[in-house]
């Protein structure tokens, strides 16, 4: 076999081989909404960004039943929400997961989130190529009642 087939055939095998590099997501100021005793559900609010197309296809957690994306929007004055199949970020591009806008609601909680407590969140995402890949978020509990601000990143 002459040496330029195979130096083809090795690029080719680990070209085949190699593993399919998964979106690259990182998370900035999460938060959750502290709650009362009985309250059933709260929010959770971040920053996504990633390098490449993905989408967040499910979260869970320990603290609720159900999670997931919902979507907020304001119609003739009137603020109305949904739930998300997928929230898709674009390659490069950040999402804002913030109050009064979309963000993540935890349901069905099993206890009451009090400030300092903290609330894993598990975060799935598939990327362009159907590649799965999670992310653990610690997010800490603020009290119920306060607004959250981040300080303007400057470059």
């Amino acid at each position: 076999m002459s040496r330029a087939v195979a130096r083809a055939v090795a690029i080719a095998a680990a070209w085949v081989c190699a593993p399919l590099a998964a979106a690259h997501v990182t998370v900035a100021d999460a938060w959750v909404r502290g709650t009362v005793e009985g309250q059933t559900a709260t929010a959770a609010y971040m920053s996504l960004h990633s390098d490449a197309a993905t989408r967040l296809v499910s979260i869970a957690s320990a603290a609720a039943a159900r999670c997931g994306v919902h979507e907020m929007t304001m119609t003739e004055g009137v603020m109305r929400m949904r739930a998300l199949d997928a929230l898709p970020i674009a390659a490069g591009g950040t999402v804002e997961l913030k109050e009064g806008g979309d963000h993540i609601m935890l349901e069905g909680l099993t206890r009451t989130l009090k400030e300092g407590d903290a609330v894993t969140l598990t975060l799935t995402f598939v990327d362009s190529a159907g590649q799965r890949s999670t992310l653990d978020v610690q997010a800490p509990v603020l009290p119920l009642g306060a607004l959250h601000h981040t300080m303007p990143v400057t470059h």
